[in-house]
């Protein structure tokens, strides 16, 4: 992570994405706990690198700010994936109006395997929620491809979002 600093800060990219999911997965508060405190240390390297760590899992809301208040650092953020955390069992638009756009610093949107509206998360909740908290940071599609063509299911999602965009606006 200490290298992926600096690299991202060459790169000029604001958000470093630290993964905890699959094999990786925060299960224990020790877990959590170190996490946190290795984040203590690492976060006034973010801090002036101008980086912010973007913490992406599947525990909840107030597991990640627990985490973030234990690093004591600003760059320490959540990156919000709607998909993890409806797995997860988590109620995704409580959970966006709760972390407010402070705590988040970029949003995944996913529904996988389905395609965007076809599964089980209310998108335009998650919508609302995001407008609610004035979040103007990046949401990014981290969708599978059902038909197995990339191009053809990338359109199809993104017509739909901004469908709902259009008709929210």
């Amino acid at each position: 992570v200490q290298d992926s600093i600096r690299l991202t800060h060459e790169l000029g990219v604001e958000v470093l994405l630290l993964p905890f999911f699959g094999k990786k997965a925060l299960e224990t508060q020790a877990e959590k706990d170190y996490v946190g405190d290795v984040l203590r240390d690492l976060g006034p390297e973010a801090e002036k690198a101008g980086v912010i760590l973007g913490l992406e899992n599947t525990i909840s809301a107030e597991d990640n700010v627990r985490i973030m208040d234990r690093s004591r650092s600003n760059a320490v953020l959540v990156y919000y994936d709607v998909g993890n955390s409806t797995i997860a069992g988590f109620d995704v638009l409580k959970e966006i109006r709760w972390l407010g756009k402070s705590r988040i610093c970029q949003i995944h949107l996913k529904d996988n395997p389905h395609y965007l509206g076809e599964g089980t998360i209310d998108f335009v909740g998650v919508l609302d929620a995001i407008r609610d908290i004035g979040f103007t940071g990046f949401a990014n599609l981290e969708t599978s491809s059902p038909s197995k063509s990339i191009d053809a299911d990338m359109r199809r999602n993104l017509a739909y979002l901004r469908k709902l965009m259009e008709q929210q606006a």
